[in-house]
């Protein structure tokens, strides 16, 4: 089983989409296979930037600007709506449906033994589906029963179904073969029960496989070297990133606490719109988080879960202000563990976010708990032995094997 495969990922146009996949499609490649990489045209130069070879498929954008073409969820945003049905009429219905035909074309033109996707991109799922390439999933972070999966698609794999010619599309098939998730098993199960937790039930299916998390730009420096005194990292994110208002209040909370700060304003956000910042604050649009992770004493994050698993694979606190989407489950999941401190954003002021901030800085039980953590990172499986699996199910074309993962239940 050493003959070269060709590898076609594909993946929503977002780094937080993206650079999970990272380590196994680098590894892939190490092993002497081709990796194409499909996504919105637009998204082609970061794909480039970091060594993959790019392919164009679907609607032209960027994650965070669905509501630019889905009207309904530009209404259902604007008034914080938490019953719209995104998967389906974002996800399936909008994005699926316009990426089928590109994908089609490419996968007739390049014949990939095996499709490494995004669990958020199913027009690769329906076109592997319709003609017998195996796939996989490649940064599993939901861990959804099929039934859960049935009740968020509703019907609309059907009509994928006939766009691809699938004799049939059900969510029983969505994890056929393999699912990699680079995550920490006792991040899913750190609080069996939350309200209206979009993420992380309580189900890991027989071919989800945990994989060890790896922080893009590790390596890296920013250049900072402070020797007199904490450094605390300060992001939003990338797609829920653009909050103003919230940003300013951490800047004004950064005057009181004693300590050095970077802050990532985030894609298509200028940092000359803070200035003039605190004298300890140096403002970037972006920095890879492996990069400055490892001069830093804390994080401030609005609960993303790449930011969430950056700061625990370098042990350290965090402050929690979440926005939207998964970012309030992340941040009580955190709290639930004790390496975090919740901070409601619309209530969160600057007298509250110094106090949070001072906390995660001194917080004997927190930083513990944050190292005792970071050493599950090391009894994950690493790339190459992700990669290993993908092989396994390409050259096979059967599923992983049947055993449980009793880490996470």
């Amino acid at each position: 089983m050493s003959r070269s495969l060709r590898v076609l990922a594909v993946t929503q146009p977002g780094v937080s989409h993206l650079f999970p996949m990272l380590p196994v499609l680098r590894a892939l490649r190490r092993r002497g296979h081709e990796v194409v990489v499909a996504s919105a045209p637009r998204f082609a130069a970061q794909i480039a930037a970091v060594g993959l070879r790019p392919a164009s498929m679907g609607v032209d954008f960027t994650v965070g600007l669905e509501h630019t073409f889905v009207p309904a969820l530009a209404t259902a945003r604007a008034r914080r709506d938490a019953s719209f049905e995104y998967t389906r009429i974002v996800l399936v219905e909008a994005l699926a449906s316009a990426a089928v035909t590109d994908l089609r074309e490419i996968v007739d033109d390049w014949h990939p033994n095996v499709i490494v996707r995004d669990p958020a991109e199913f027009g690769s799922f329906a076109i592997a589906e319709a003609l017998g390439i195996p796939h996989v999933t490649g940064r599993e972070n939901r861990f959804l029963s099929t039934e859960a999966w049935a009740a968020e698609l509703g019907d609309s794999l059907t009509r994928l179904a006939r766009l691809t010619g699938a004799d049939a599309l059900e969510a029983g098939q969505l994890y056929r073969y393999l699912g990699l998730a680079p995550m920490l098993p006792s991040l899913v199960a750190a609080t069996p029960e939350l309200d209206n937790a979009r993420e992380f039930g309580s189900h890991v299916g027989p071919t989800i496989r945990f994989v060890r998390p790896e922080t893009y730009g590790r390596g890296a420096s920013d250049g900072s070297n402070d020797s007199n005194g904490p450094r605390v990292l300060v992001t939003l994110g990338t797609v829920f990133h653009d909050q103003p208002e919230l940003l300013r209040h951490v800047l004004a909370a950064s005057e009181s606490v004693p300590a050095h700060f970077t802050v990532i304003t985030g894609p298509g956000i200028d940092p000359a719109l803070f200035q003039p910042a605190p004298q300890d604050v140096l403002m970037t649009e972006f920095v890879p988080l492996g990069a400055v992770l490892p001069a830093c004493a804390a994080v401030v994050t609005a609960g993303g879960l790449g930011t969430v698993l950056a700061a625990l694979e370098h042990q350290l606190p965090m402050v929690l202000m979440p926005v939207n989407a998964d970012q309030p489950t992340n941040a009580a999941r955190c709290e639930g563990l004790g390496v975090g401190i919740a901070v409601p954003a619309l209530r969160a002021g600057p007298a509250t976010i110094a106090a949070a901030i001072t906390w995660a800085l001194t917080d004997a039980r927190a930083r513990a708990r944050a190292v005792e953590l970071s050493g599950e990172f090391q009894s994950l499986a690493g790339p190459d032995q992700a990669a290993q699996l993908v092989e396994a199910v390409a050259y096979t074309g059967v599923p992983v094997p049947d055993v449980a993962e009793s880490a996470a239940r």
